[in-house]
């Protein structure tokens, strides 16, 4: 079984990932290394990169091994295609407005640029905000809603959401001490201090610093940061009606930068 857990950037995509790896383990279900040449980045969480996908799925047997990979996924080319029943893609998705807030804590503290949020909101993150919508539409349009998740969900009702993970997996059940334990080991409060020992995986990248980047996972935060002009602005990209120098602005800062690879 491949399973992959999917989702925009400061989704939650590392907290499901996480969830997952903790019920293989508590299973006792082994978990198979994915093979190098898919991303060469051995400290990356996403064993398999978007555009070698097809390539794994063509060369590896995940109905024999048990693979597990975080990813960000987002092209049509990967979202359209129809996957084996042995292929499990798991979707988390986030408030908007929460998930901008967070990655411009993100962009601040990985580029040290120390913009105010109104300057990152204007030039960046709007951007970031159409990238998000534009993804999350894909998923829906192409996956089975009960593969998805919130990180609402998840803060709101753990235990449910465990349960319903176990169920996508094709596993049993595991007891409430056990997905409480899971809760602990996969709270805020514990990947920061194993990002501040030296095992964080999930921004290697950032080395001892990278604790910087779980925060404080608050629902409604984005409250202290929008100001009325950026909230008019962020619906309408919400409702995938941006003004047009954002889809604009968006192919020339994201698509084509990354196409180019600049």
């Amino acid at each position: 079984m491949l399973v992959i857990c999917n989702g925009t950037f400061k989704s939650g995509s590392s907290w499901i990932h996480a969830i997952v790896l903790e019920i293989f383990r508590i299973k006792d279900i082994k978990i198979d290394v994915i093979p190098i040449n898919y991303n060469p980045d051995i400290k990356s969480p996403t064993r398999i990169l978007e555009n070698n996908l097809p390539n794994f799925l063509k060369n590896e047997d995940f109905k024999k091994f048990n693979y597990i990979t975080k990813a960000h996924y987002f092209s049509n080319k990967v979202m359209i295609e129809k996957y084996s029943t042995d292929v499990r893609f798991i979707f988390i998705t986030r408030n908007v407005k929460d998930a901008i807030v967070s990655h411009f804590h993100h962009f601040n503290n990985y580029r040290n640029k120390g913009l105010g949020f109104n300057s990152y909101f204007k030039f960046i993150g709007v951007f970031k905000a159409y990238e998000i919508c534009l993804c999350n539409s894909r998923y829906k349009n192409n996956f089975d809603s009960n593969l998805f998740f919130s990180f609402e969900m998840l803060k709101s009702d753990f235990i449910d959401s465990v349960n319903k993970l176990c169920l996508i997996l094709g596993v049993s059940k595991i007891s409430t001490s056990e997905i409480l334990k899971i809760k602990e080991n996969t709270s805020l409060s514990k990947m920061k201090t194993v990002a501040l020992e030296g095992g964080n995986k999930y921004y290697p990248e950032l080395g001892v610093e990278s604790h910087k980047l779980f925060r404080k996972g608050n629902i409604g935060d984005w409250k202290q940061y929008f100001i009325d002009s950026d909230l008019k602005l962020i619906n309408r990209v919400i409702q995938l009606d941006p003004p047009l120098y954002v889809v604009i602005g968006y192919f020339f800062i994201f698509t084509l930068r990354r196409k180019f690879g600049f």
